[in-house]
């Protein structure tokens, strides 16, 4: 029965919709005919315009050119100059010049010169006198008046055995204004011409004509055929008169289907009243079965609403649209609650698993998975995780909209890789910039597998750079083969990130490696600094080299990002502290200009690096600064020219305030005021200070005993020598070369 229903309606309203399907049919593709005819049009214009830009640009081009050669250039105008063609030299380097043309323009087929004087021709193949010259005819027609537009198509053959090419011709004489030495003739290909335009159409379907003035055609084998090609657009150009006609092949055709469109239209109306008329008689036939039904329902809505509800505009089918609402409303509220609640636990459930303090059970966890439809925990877990490099920036450049929009791109980019690259995994942000994966194993890792996740994870590495707004680095963790491993897993790839400020951004940092890397002490660095700091509060000219040497050091050593930022705090300290002991000026310098700068670029920096190169910056305009300030103040050439002589002769056990008086006949006393205020240091100290880093020097660098030592840096006596190296490095020197040769050997 409900089939034979289904039928009767089928078959009711069927020709209702083929009338109208069919009108609709004939008249779109009518229209899509009118609007393709317009387009065919407007595409011709087009076309005919482009190739007469092209063609005109690239003749003004050589035009130019000659022009410019005629004007300027020295070896054709010796060319010119000369009186007899057995001047071997000025032939070749005319025809060099040529030639250097041709190869400017490819277009060009051939150039020849002709001087008048005595009726010398020189091309780049050939050279003769005007009579005995192929192209004698053109010549002589064009030298009493030399034209300075291009000629038509005409026949160029230089040697009797070539055939002969179509060419377009330009002549100009030579001098520019006078005209009176001679002429140079470039003969263009028609060839040529037509390859500039061939590409701007298809020949199947269009065609493009080029007459000359005289209405001779440039392309006289590539003319279609008449009786189908049908021309809508045509341009003259203002350079050449050359006029330019472009059209179809079966323009002829569209225009006759074009004819039609108002027959159909017609025939569209017509069809249109009949199926009206069909449709009101079918409608009437078929509305009874519906009018019982609505009785039914009305008999329903009777029994269970009072009269009340039906004053208010009630009826039948408001009770069944309010019912489908109601339906309706219900199901996409439960949809929505049902997507979020999932979403939280699922997130909850990831951070139990890398976070490890929970009670869940591998059972326990493929029961979760099948519910809320995860990956199933495999043999073997690894997880990675993926941080955004330069998050700040990040921040400051985008909105809060396109923030998530890229962070949304980044993980479905993951996940549509893991798909290409055979992979099943699981990604969740855990915190603002880092997305952890956890990757799911199908088989034990071997070393096959593991240059698979390798690649699978450089290959998120380069989409990222290369696509998305952003670099990404990935710290990748070890296999967790037990539900109780991935805590460790996570633990270790966030672990690797932390030598990203090492290694650099945008790469892969791998656990395992960094591991292995012997890693450098950190309070080796401690003294690096205080020499950094002593040296730069000094303003000597090695503060610089022995900064960037700390941070290869540094770069070396694999140091993690806490330890770095460590270091470059004690490196501010100790800054601070020495900038203490300076004069009240230089100290308000340093306050203003270096340590909040010094310590914004520790806080952003996120490259060693960077912060190397952006640290070493702002020291140096500091320094700048601090030397402009120290070179107002008096004396301090002259402390200058004291610092540098203690340098060069600290090895000297007489040198003393003293000593320094009677080389600079200044006061010791006064000297040694002068040198508190422009040092910040005592003369004593900053001679001591010299003397003990020449000697660590020669502790590391050379075998010779404490007391040869002693005398080579200034002091007779190799008891007091080791008393005061005591006192500023902590131990003896026996003792400072016993630890260095054990730390040398680990």
């Amino acid at each position: 029965m409900r089939k034979t229903w289904f039928i009767r309606l089928l078959l009711s309203y069927m020709p209702i919709f083929l009338i109208v399907v069919t009108f609709l049919f004939f008249v779109f593709f009518q229209l899509l005919s009118e609007q393709n005819r317009q387009q065919a049009a407007n595409a011709n214009n087009q076309l005919s315009i482009q190739a007469m830009r092209s063609i005109d640009a690239s003749l003004k081009a050589i035009d130019s050119a000659i022009m410019l050669e005629i004007i300027y250039n020295k070896q054709l105008t010796d060319f010119f100059d000369g009186r007899s063609g057995s001047n071997a030299y000025l032939n070749i380097s005319a025809v060099d010049q040529m030639k250097g043309i041709i190869l400017s323009y490819p277009i060009i087929d051939s150039i020849y010169l002709y001087r008048f004087e005595d009726e010398f021709v020189l091309s780049t193949s050939t050279s003769d006198k005007l009579e005995s010259y192929r192209d004698q005819s053109f010549i002589t027609e064009h030298k009493g008046s030399l034209a300075k537009k291009w000629t038509g198509p005409r026949e160029f053959k230089e040697f009797s055995l070539l055939e002969g090419k179509p060419v377009v011709s330009l002549v100009r004489g030579v001098p520019f204004i006078a005209s009176n030495k001679g002429m140079i003739v470039v003969n263009v290909s028609t060839s040529a011409l037509y390859g500039m335009v061939a590409s701007l159409y298809d020949p199947e379907s269009s065609f493009i004509r080029i007459r000359d003035a005289e209405g001779n055609l440039l392309f006289p084998d590539r003319e279609p055929d008449a009786k189908t090609a049908k021309a809508f657009a045509e341009h003259v150009s203002s350079y050449t008169d050359w006029s330019y006609e472009s059209g179809l092949i079966n323009g002829r055709l569209v225009q006759l289907v074009s004819s039609l469109y108002n027959v159909w239209f017609v025939v569209g109306l017509l069809m249109i009243a009949v199926s009206f008329i069909w449709l009101v008689y079918v409608t009437r036939r078929n509305s009874k079965p519906l009018e019982q039904i609505t009785s039914r329902v009305r008999g329903y809505a009777a029994s269970v609403s009072s009269g009340a509800s039906r004053e208010g505009g009630w009826d039948e089918f408001t009770f069944i649209e309010t019912a489908l609402e109601n339906i309706i409303e219900q199901s996409n509220r439960y949809q929505r609650k049902h997507k979020e609640d999932r979403h939280l636990h699922t997130n909850n459930l990831f951070h139990r698993l890398i976070e490890g303090n929970s009670e869940l059970t591998l059972d326990g966890w493929r029961d979760e998975a099948d519910r809320l439809q995860l990956p199933a925990p495999s043999g073997e877990q690894l997880v990675f995780v993926v941080e955004m490099d330069d998050y700040a920036e990040f921040c400051r450049k985008y909105s809060h909209r396109d923030q998530n929009l890229l962070k949304f791109s980044l993980r479905s980019v993951i996940q549509e890789l893991a798909t290409k690259h055979e992979c099943e995994l699981w990604t969740e942000w855990t915190s603002a910039l880092q997305l952890s994966v956890m990757v799911f194993l199908k088989q034990e890792e071997d070393e096959e597998r593991r240059q698979a996740m390798v690649d699978f994870l450089e290959h998120i590495r380069s989409w990222t750079e290369q696509y998305l707004k952003f670099t990404v680095t990935i710290g990748i963790g070890t296999g967790a083969k037990q539900l109780s491993d991935i805590p460790q897993s996570f633990k270790n790839a966030t672990e690797a990130l932390k030598y990203k400020i090492s290694l650099g951004q945008n790469r892969l940092i791998d656990y395992g490696q960094t591991a292995t890397q012997g890693q450098a002490e950190v309070f080796g660095h401690l003294n690096a600094i205080r020499a950094i700091a002593q040296s730069y509060r000094l303003l000597e000219a090695d503060w610089k080299g022995r900064f960037d040497d700390w941070f290869d050091e540094m770069k070396q050593g694999m140091l993690t990002k806490d330890e770095i930022v460590n270091l470059m705090n004690y490196f501010l300290y100790y800054m601070k502290r020495e900038m203490a002991t300076t004069s009240r000026e230089f100290q308000d310098i340093w306050e203003r200009d270096g340590l909040p700068g010094l310590n914004e670029i520790v806080v952003d920096c996120q490259s060693l690096e960077r912060m190397k190169e952006e640290g070493g910056r702002l020291l140096i305009e500091l320094a700048a600064k601090l030397q402009e300030e120290q070179d107002k103040r008096q004396h301090a050439t002259i402390i200058r020219e004291m610092r540098k002589y203690i340098e060069q002769h600290y090895q000297d056990p007489n040198m003393s305030l003293e000593y320094l008086s009677d080389k600079f006949s200044i006061s010791p006393k006064y000297i040694s005021k002068l040198f508190k205020e422009q040092t910040g240091d005592k003369f004593v100290d900053f001679l001591i200070d010299i003397r003990m880093q020449n000697a660590r020097r020669l502790l590391e660098e050379t075998s010779c005993s404490v007391q040869e030592i002693a005398d080579r840096v200034g002091y007779l006596n190799a008891i007091s020598f080791s008393r005061v190296f005591r006192r500023v490095a902590g131990c003896s020197p026996s003792e400072y070369r016993e630890e260095l040769s054990r730390r040398k050997a680990e």
